[in-house]
Formats: structure tokens, C-alpha cells, sequence
């Protein structure tokens, strides 16, 4: 799993601001005189793909090279990769026209609502991407992009408690669930994530409120309490917060955190000498609702060179694929076939992990983190922000 994108996730909070800021500029991208300058309607069927080069926009050291090298045999192109650092910066360059590319690689449920409304994606024209019928049943027609009109998953990733195994057995964690981290006992050993959407998303879980409209709450009230709830971690256990689970639980100087399950998938490689990866665990709720984010893949709305763009997307949802790139950053693919059963067979996951790739229940079950209307987003970072300046 690329640092990278861990650490992107994280900034996007401190840059979120810039996303309220870019509304009116997406808007404007939809006009004649906008800095698209493309076409939202689908391809036509049957076209021959341009000779590229093929221009992706993506984070970091999130898609395998070997990937990338075997699509440009493929189809004899070259493939160029322009990088950003939060989902902020990309939303905001695309919709001023500071880079042009083909393809975005990694967009966030949170913000991809902008990119639609703002005319800066294009319409899918399926007939070029047959491996659709890949995807996983719950990411077919997701809440961000009905009907997958736009565009395709590219990963998918929960968030839950990772946790140290040797100190705290599997049946209590599912037994407290969320109040672990509220746990006095663990004083001085909790983390939770640097995320204002994570953060918040977290004290309302611990309450219970746990589907759609209550994790992209509008309600003034639930947010306070949330702050709240968030603000009592640092007398109960003087909670850290930060986007260090992947090391430090493996390193054993926590035990526990709130995390992404991919830290956990790679939280392996930090183990000190000796020590077996039985020590790490991950918990998400079996039955109850959690936080299933994704990043998904569109084609721009003034690609040079749409064909291939659509070829691309296809190309990443083949199964051969979309394993490959899972062995470089252990983010889900949300590709059918990559359940626990094969992961775990094929020696990527151990068992003991198995919790942290989502059984299909909880694919259907997860919620994500929507576009947020811009006064409902700064109430969220203000009450985060609060939390975090200890007021």
C-alpha cells in the first residue's frame, strides 16, 4: 500500500476548504466559456483508439508500474502519469484547466458530484468496457454516481479498529465494537484518524447513528455532539491523532486505532523481527453499517484521447489485472472473484486478517463519504478543527 495515499487522505482534510471554495468554478467549467473545453456525451460505438499517449491523473505510487507496462504493450502507447497530492488539489486543477489529461484515476465519492455538475467528466459508453461486468454487485450503481454514468470503481476501503492481537482478544473488541477506543483501560495507546470526515463519522458511529443521511449529516446538533463525544477521547485515553496505524500497530506502541483495513493488509511489512503478523488485527462491524469508501475512475470531458481512456478503465477491471495491482497497495479492487477466500488462498492476506476484506454484506451495507453542500462542509471542519485545537 502506497504511504503516499494514506498521506493524502489525511491532507485532504487540512485542504478541504479549497472544495467549498471551487464550487462556483465547477459550475462555470459547465458553460461555453468554461476551462473544460470537451463533451459530456458518450463516445460513439466502434472507434479505433488513438495513439496516445494516454494521460492519467492520479496519487502517487498508487497503481502498479507492472500494470501500467502491460497496458502499453498492450495497445503499443505510451502512458504518462501526472500526480497530485489531495483530492482538493486535482478537483481544483481540473476545474481551472491547470492540467489536462485523459483520465482521472482516483476520485473520492466526497467530490466526484463536483466533477459531474461542474461538466468536467464524460458521459461512459460502456460497449468499450466489457470487464464492468466485473464489478462488484455493490459498486454498480453507486449513491455518488447512479447507474455508474461516469464512472467506474477503481478501489475500495473500510475503516475500522486495528488493533494488537496479543493484548486485546478478538471476542472483546467485537464485544465493545467503537467504545473500544473510548476505553480508559487503553490510556495512552489510541489513535484515531487525522480526518475531519473520518473523525466525526467515528463519535457518531460510537452513538449509533450509522447510515446515509446520519454520516453526511446537515444537522448542526448531531455535529456538535459528535464534537463532543470526540473531545471526552482526551481525558478517557489521551487519544493521538494521526495517520501512523499502519506502523504503529505493528510496531506495538499502540494498541489500538482507528485505521483503514489497508493499513492493517500491509501493516505486516512494519513488524519488528521475530514477530508474527497474528499480533495485528482489524475489526468492522459484521452486522451493523460502517464507513466503505472508494476511489473511482472517469474518462474527462476533454480527453485527447477518450477511446483509449475507456480502454484503460476496462483494462483495469480485468480480474489478472486488478490482483496485480492489488499485490503493490493493497487496496481492495472492487473487481469480482478478489474475496477473502482467494486473497487468504493465494498468500496476499493471512487469515488473521481476513476481517479487513468486506464480505459482500458489508459492500452493500457501507456507507460513503458524499459531496457535502459547502456550509455543511465547513460546519464539519469547523467542529473538527475545534476538537483538534483542544477547544
Amino acid at each position: 500500500m502506497s504511504t503516499s495515499r494514506r498521506d493524502f487522505l489525511a491532507r485532504s482534510a487540512q485542504l478541504g476548504v479549497l472544495l467549498g471554495a471551487g464550487v462556483p468554478l465547477l459550475q462555470a467549467c459547465g458553460s461555453k466559456s468554461g476551462s473544460s473545453g470537451g463533451k459530456v456525451d458518450p463516445i460513439a460505438d466502434g472507434l479505433k483508439p488513438e495513439k496516445g499517449p494516454l494521460k492519467l491523473f492520479n496519487y502517487a505510487d498508487y497503481v502498479n508500474p507492472d500494470v501500467i507496462k502491460a497496458f502499453e504493450s498492450k495497445y503499443g502507447v505510451k502512458v504518462e502519469i501526472t500526480t497530485f497530492d489531495s483530492d482538493s488539489e486535482a478537483i481544483t486543477k481540473l476545474a481551472n484547466g491547470a492540467v489536462k489529461v485523459d483520465v482521472h484515476h482516483s476520485a473520492s465519492p466526497a467530490t466526484v458530484g463536483r466533477l459531474i455538475e461542474g461538466k468536467l467528466l464524460r458521459k461512459l459508453n460502456k460497449t468499450y468496457i466489457p470487464n464492468f461486468t466485473n464489478v462488484l454487485d455493490a459498486f454498480t450503481s453507486p449513491s455518488y454516481d447512479p447507474g455508474s454514468m461516469f464512472t467506474v470503481p477503481y478501489t475500495i476501503f473500510s475503516t475500522g479498529i486495528g488493533y494488537r492481537a496479543d493484548r486485546i482478544d478478538a471476542a472483546t473488541v467485537e464485544a465493545k465494537g467503537w467504545d473500544l477506543l473510548w476505553d480508559p483501560k487503553y490510556k495512552g495507546q489510541v489513535e484515531i484518524i487525522d480526518d475531519y470526515r473520518e473523525g466525526l463519522a467515528l463519535a457518531m458511529l460510537h452513538k449509533g447513528l450509522n447510515d446515509v443521511k446520519d454520516l453526511n449529516t446537515s444537522d448542526k446538533a448531531v455535529l456538535e455532539q459528535a464534537g463532543k463525544d470526540l473531545a471526552s477521547l482526551v481525558g478517557l485515553v489521551n487519544v493521538k491523532v494521526t495517520i501512523d496505524g499502519y506502523k504503529d500497530i505493528p510496531e506495538g506502541t499502540v494498541t489500538v486505532a482507528q485505521c483503514w483495513n489497508a493499513d492493517m493488509l500491509t501493516a505486516t511489512g512494519y513488524l519488528p523481527s521475530g514477530v508474527d503478523a497474528s499480533v495485528i488485527g482489524y475489526w468492522y462491524p459484521k452486522d451493523d453499517i460502517g464507513v466503505v469508501n472508494s476511489d473511482c475512475m472517469g474518462v474527462m470531458a476533454n480527453a485527447t484521447n477518450p477511446v483509449l481512456a475507456h480502454l484503460y478503465l476496462d483494462f483495469m477491471l480485468d480480474k489478472a489485472n486488478a490482483e496485480l495491482n492489488f499485490q503493490t497497495n493493497y487496496y481492495l479492487p472492487a473487481v469480482k472473484g478478489l474475496d477473502a477466500d482467494y486473497l487468504i488462498s493465494k498468500g496476499y492476506v493471512p487469515e488473521n486478517l481476513r476481517n479487513a476484506v468486506l464480505s459482500a454484506d458489508q459492500q452493500k451495507k457501507g456507507v460513503p463519504f458524499l459531496t457535502l453542500p459547502e456550509a455543511t462542509d465547513t460546519l464539519w471542519q469547523d467542529t473538527w478543527s475545534k476538537f483538534t485545537a483542544g477547544g
